[in-house]
């Protein structure tokens, strides 16, 4: 039964610290659902969490004017620094470069992005190892329009991504077909001659930092891309956990599983029985696998504890 709590009150409360304080930092500007639910747990354990967007912070005075979740309404309030904050990845933009690094140097981060590793150090990192080298994709950076001509003449169907992309912006695919090249991107589909591809590089790809790799196709049976999705979560013992895993699936779509363009999101053993037939139990079998060593390992590569971690899985 969750604890109640009296809006005056505990904020003066608040501001003597009877209760722990701890920090929920994310971009959006109304406190998501997640919040909430946190916050009601939170206060059940006689602890505040006090919602907070970068911009919240105030550098020069040591104060945060954030929300508190009380009588089942979130009210704002300006409380210290809390000690710990829960921080979102996509709080680290480089607009926020000052107040990250003012967080970092006062409160502990629940992430401090110390070293990251991108998609080209984390198949680097995979291809030397005994465990995982076996998901290693072919992958080259682009550095001229060569490298892609080749590529392609090489695997004939390849994917290009940035290096930083975030929800499957800016990824192409590319197939030869003869003399030309099929270009995929979301929905849509263009048969390009040589020279077009070379025009589309100079418009689209050149001096911006890309990568190729070879195309593994994850399709349904109905021939929509999809890839599993793995979330990891840290229990009270500091041990990794499959908190949850779901596949999704871009139905209509040429390159990925981007739910935001349109498609759908089934249960994993469903899903497999579907698609996989006889052989379903077994790859389910190596995805829990899996989800059990792979965090260890990339904790290992990043040289920084985690406390959750999302993974997306291919399978061919």
């Amino acid at each position: 039964m969750k604890k109640n709590i009296q809006t005056e009150s505990n904020v003066r409360r608040l501001n003597n610290q009877s209760y722990h304080l701890v920090g929920f930092m994310r971009n959006f500007k109304n406190p998501p659902h997640m919040a909430t639910l946190t916050a009601r747990l939170c206060a059940y354990h006689d602890i505040m969490l006090v919602y907070m967007r970068p911009s919240d912070v105030d550098i020069e005075n040591h104060k945060v004017k954030g929300k508190i979740y009380l009588d089942d309404v979130w009210e704002e309030v300006d409380v210290d620094i809390p000690k710990f904050i829960d921080i979102s990845p996509y709080c680290f933009k480089r607009k926020n470069r000052d107040i990250i690094r003012y967080l970092k140097e006062r409160t502990q981060l629940s992430d401090e992005r110390k070293v990251g590793f991108g998609k080209e150090r984390l198949q680097t990192y995979l291809k030397g190892t005994n465990d995982f080298k076996q998901m290693v994709i072919p992958t080259l950076k682009v550095n001229k329009f060569s490298n892609i001509e080749n590529f392609v003449n090489q695997y004939n169907n390849i994917v290009m991504k940035p290096l930083g992309g975030e929800r499957g912006k800016g990824v192409y695919i590319l197939t030869k077909k003869d003399n030309k090249y099929l270009l995929g991107y979301q929905k849509t589909e263009k048969l390009l001659s040589l020279q077009e591809l070379r025009e589309f590089f100079e418009e689209k790809l050149k001096n911006k930092r890309y990568i190729l790799q070879k195309c593994i196709l994850s399709r349904t049976i109905q021939g929509d891309p999809f890839d599993c999705r793995i979330h990891m979560e840290k229990n009270g013992d500091g041990k990794w956990v499959n908190a949850k895993n779901y596949v999704r699936i871009g139905i209509g779509q040429k390159v990925i599983s981007n739910v935001s363009q349109g498609g759908g999101i089934s249960d994993v053993k469903p899903f497999l029985e579907a698609n996989f037939g006889e052989q379903a139990k077994k790859v389910h079998l190596r995805i829990n696998k899996l989800a059990e060593s792979l965090p260890y390992a990339l904790e290992k590569l990043r040289d920084n504890k985690m406390m959750t971690m999302g993974m997306d899985i291919g399978i061919d």
